[in-house]
Parts: structure tokens; C-alpha cells; sequence
């Protein structure tokens, strides 16, 4: 059999709860944005003392929103909007961390700081459990490079 014949009858094998959401389902949805950071710590937490005048991490990650799914879907909301999952510059600033996700280091790696690759998963498991999806905007018009956070136009 040819790649012609093989390649139609692998995309029947791929369940449907992990293809991508086009455009029109998107608009269907009840999106709640966060970030990643500032949510919910690993314990599910969500009223830790962080001074966020500082601008630093302050510990939430991919497993906290994970245990914050009820809350969230109980407000009606069927998708949800998270920090971009990129590594981002380490080092702090004068305008503080990178708490945010935006100062992007290295487009091939994670941000560790909001878990692992398999929190990550899990999160995207507990939501298609429920019906819901997960996305992301990773942003690559803001690149960091060695603790500078640059504008490429």
C-alpha cells in the first residue's frame, strides 16, 4: 500500500479529543483567560499571600488549574486561555520576571516554572473529560535574550 492509501486511514486512528478546535468551534466557546502564574498554586491553592507589585512568580502552575477546573466551569465557562507554555528568560529584570510567559527564550522548550509535560497533559485530560479545551498564544513577536525582553516588528 502506498503513503497515499496509509496516511487517510491513520487520521481515522486519531481520537477526535485531541484534534485542534478550529475557528468556528472557538466562537462557540465561553473562553476564561488566565495566567498561569498568577491562578492557582500546585495545591490548588488560590489565596497565597504574593506581593504582585514586585513582579515575580508567584508559584501557580498547570496542576493548580487542573483543581480549579470545577470552579471554572461552574461560572458557565467551557474553554480556558492560559500563559503561553514557552521557556522564558530566567534571569529577573528591571521590569521584574516573567511571570506572565510573554518573554519567550526558547520557542522548543517549556516553562518549567508552570510544571511539567505531564501536568500539562493532564490538564488537557481533566478537560476534555469535561467537554472543555485549552489554548494557548504563544507570542513570538516578544522574544527575550539574555535577561532583555526585545520587540520584533
Amino acid at each position: 500500500m502506498h503513503m497515499r492509501g496509509i496516511l487517510p486511514l491513520f487520521a481515522l486512528a486519531i481520537p477526535a479529543h485531541i484534534l485542534a478546535a478550529g475557528p468556528a468551534q472557538w466562537r462557540e466557546r465561553s473562553i476564561y483567560q488566565l495566567l498561569t502564574d498568577r491562578f492557582a498554586l500546585p495545591d490548588g491553592n488560590t489565596t497565597s499571600a504574593c506581593d504582585t507589585s514586585k513582579a515575580r512568580y508567584c508559584g501557580g502552575t498547570w496542576s493548580g488549574i487542573e483543581r480549579q477546573l470545577d470552579y471554572i466551569q461552574d461560572m458557565g465557562f467551557d474553554a480556558i486561555w492560559i500563559s503561553p507554555i514557552t521557556k522564558n528568560i530566567e534571569q529577573s529584570t528591571e521590569y521584574g520576571e516573567a511571570y506572565h510567559g510573554y518573554w519567550q527564550q526558547d520557542i522548543y522548550a517549556m516553562n518549567t516554572r508552570f510544571g511539567t509535560a505531564g501536568d500539562l497533559k493532564a490538564l488537557a485530560e481533566a478537560l476534555h473529560l469535561r467537554g472543555m479545551v485549552c489554548g494557548e498564544l504563544n507570542d513570538t513577536v516578544h522574544l527575550g535574550e539574555n535577561g532583555v525582553c526585545l520587540h520584533v516588528s
